[in-house]
C-alpha cells in the first residue's frame, strides 16, 4: 500500500486512520461533502492530505475528480470507507435514510475498482453482529439502532457481492466502542468517563450488552495493518477481545481513578463473546491492542 482513499475522514475513526496513514508515509486522498479551503484541509485532517469535495451521493464522479487534481490511484491504493449518515447523526433516521448508505457504499466499491484500487475496506459495527445473531436464532431484535444495524448488514453483503462481480478484494471490519485517548471527541461514554474522573455523579446504564472499549490509536494501527495484509473476504473484529458491560466498565474506571484495585469480571462464558474474537485479525496482520482500556484517559491530569 502506497496510497489510500478515505471517505468519512473527518469522523472520530476516519480522522485517526488518516493521521496514522500519513505518519507511515501513505499518500492519502480524503473525500468529504464540505467545502474546505486549502489552508483548512490540514487542520481538519492532517498535514499532507489531499482533499476533494465529493459527497457520497456523487461518488460515481470520483474518477473524473481525481483526474482534475492530477492524482492517480493504481494497484497500490487501498480504499477505506468510513462515510455513513443518518437523519441527524450516524445511527438515527428512518429505514430509508439508513438504506441510502447501502447504495452509496456499493457504488463506492465499483468506483474503487474503476480507478484501479486493489482493496476495498468497509467499516461496520458490532451492532450488526447482534442483529444477525437475532435473525439467525429467530429472536426479537429490539435495539433502538435497528435501522442502522440492518442497513450495515445490507451494506456488508451488497458490497461483498459487488466486489466479487467487479473483481476487487473486499474486507469487512467491525468495531464496538472506539474512544479518543484524551476523550476530546465522543458521545455518552466519553462524557460519562469525564464525570467519573472528575468525581461527578452519573446515571448508571441499565444496558447489559457487552462492549469492547478500544483506543482510536489502536484502531488506526489495525486499519493500517489491514490495508497492508488484510485477506480478501475477511471479516475482522477490531478490539481488545476483552469485553465488558458499560456499567462494569464505569465502576472499574472509578476504581482506577481512586487508586483502588480493579475488580474485573470474566465474561468468557457468555454466548456473544464470539462477536469479540480477534484471532483472525492477529493471524493475518499481527495486530494486538496495545492500550489498556483504563489508560484511555489521563487520570493524573484530571483528578
Amino acid at each position: 500500500m502506497k496510497k489510500a482513499i478515505v471517505t468519512g475522514g473527518s469522523g472520530l475513526v476516519g480522522r485517526s486512520v488518516v493521521q496514522y496513514l500519513i505518519l507511515n508515509g501513505i499518500d492519502v486522498l480524503c473525500l468529504g461533502r464540505k467545502h474546505l479551503a486549502p489552508e483548512d484541509v490540514h487542520g481538519v485532517f492532517a498535514e499532507g492530505v489531499k482533499y476533494i469535495q465529493l459527497g457520497m451521493e456523487n461518488i460515481t464522479e470520483l474518477a473524473e475528480k481525481i483526474k482534475d487534481i492530477n492524482w492517480e490511484a493504481g494497484h497500490d491504493c487501498v480504499f477505506y470507507h468510513f462515510a455513513w449518515s443518518g437523519a441527524e447523526r450516524l445511527v438515527d433516521g428512518s429505514f430509508e435514510d439508513q438504506l441510502t448508505n447501502v447504495i452509496f457504499s456499493s457504488l463506492a466499491v465499483k468506483e474503487a475498482k474503476k480507478i484501479g484500487c486493489s482493496k476495498f475496506i468497509n467499516s461496520g459495527t458490532l451492532e450488526e453482529s447482534y442483529a444477525e445473531w437475532c435473525l439467525d436464532e429467530g429472536s426479537p431484535y429490539t435495539s433502538s439502532q435497528g435501522n442502522y444495524a440492518i442497513a450495515k448488514l445490507a451494506s456488508r453483503d451488497m458490497c461483498m457481492m459487488t466486489a466479487y462481480l467487479e473483481k476487487i478484494d473486499y474486507i469487512h471490519t467491525r468495531l464496538s466502542v472506539p474512544l479518543s485517548p484524551d476523550l476530546s471527541v465522543g458521545g455518552y461514554i466519553s462524557r460519562t468517563l469525564k464525570k467519573i474522573v472528575g468525581k461527578e455523579s452519573y446515571v448508571s446504564p441499565s444496558n447489559n450488552q457487552l462492549y469492547d472499549i478500544i483506543s482510536t490509536d489502536d484502531v488506526s494501527q489495525a486499519y493500517y495493518l489491514i490495508g497492508l495484509h488484510g485477506r480478501n473476504k475477511a471479516d475482522y473484529f477490531i478490539g481488545s477481545g476483552s469485553p465488558t458491560t458499560l456499567n462494569d466498565y464505569f465502576e472499574q474506571v472509578k476504581q482506577v481513578a481512586l487508586g483502588l484495585p480493579v475488580d474485573e469480571k470474566d465474561y468468557s462464558a457468555i454466548y456473544s463473546l464470539v462477536f469479540f474474537n480477534t484471532e483472525s485479525l492477529f493471524t493475518d496482520t499481527g495486530f494486538i491492542a496495545s492500550t489498556n482500556r483504563f489508560d484511555l484517559f489521563r487520570v493524573e491530569n484530571t483528578i
